[in-house]
């Protein structure tokens, strides 16, 4: 019987959040967490918005995620194939994650057989109806040009804006009621999905 045989779908860590009472016990909760399934995992799609904040900048790594790092490291070196999805707070991953720990990079979705089951696998951040100015700003974030500009600018100034950033707009969303049976867009994609 193979040892290694079960797949893992985890989202939405926001490790590195300001608005966790404390992140390090936060990221300390999701690397014991992948200890316990180090022995049993096949795969692990990570489906985005693992980090609050990255932006990959050619010579510098944001501080923090040392020990999460190390483990997803220790993960891929054992054999356990991991897929990062981009979220909406992970979107500047470009090479040195892949490089360093061995991860598959996914922007977009992915269409996958598991287990004699089909998965449409996205972070879903772009999936249904969303406001406007979400999309307009979903656009600039992911516009090359814009991504120049940006790392353009020292870390030291970026960094807190982007965390700052996040909390408030947190802070700001409360998240939405359900809207009921046939009414969430995520819902009304999935049924209608093939």
């Amino acid at each position: 019987m193979e040892k290694r045989r079960l797949t893992y779908f985890l989202s939405d860590f926001h490790l590195g959040a300001r608005y966790f009472d404390s992140p390090l016990d936060n990221e300390r909760r999701v690397v014991a967490f992948l200890d316990s399934i180090k022995d049993s995992a096949k795969e692990i799609y990570l489906l985005g918005d693992i980090l609050d904040y990255w932006y990959e900048y050619r010579y510098v790594v944001p501080r923090g995620f040392t020990r999460f790092f190390g483990k997803i490291a220790e993960l891929s070196d054992l054999g356990v194939k991991i897929y990062w999805f981009i979220g909406n707070h992970d979107i500047w991953i470009f090479d040195y994650l892949p490089s360093e720990l061995g991860v598959t990079v996914v922007d977009g979705p992915m269409v996958k057989d598991i287990s004699g089951k089909r998965f449409f696998l996205d972070h879903g951040d772009a999936v249904g109806k969303r406001k406007l100015s979400f999309r307009i700003l979903r656009s600039v974030f992911r516009n090359k040009v814009c991504q120049k500009l940006y790392a353009a600018i020292h870390p030291r100034w970026t960094i807190p804006f982007a965390l700052g950033w996040s909390r408030g707009s947190r802070a700001k969303d409360s998240f939405p009621q359900y809207l009921g049976e046939g009414k969430e867009c995520l819902e009304e994609f999935a049924k209608h999905y093939d």
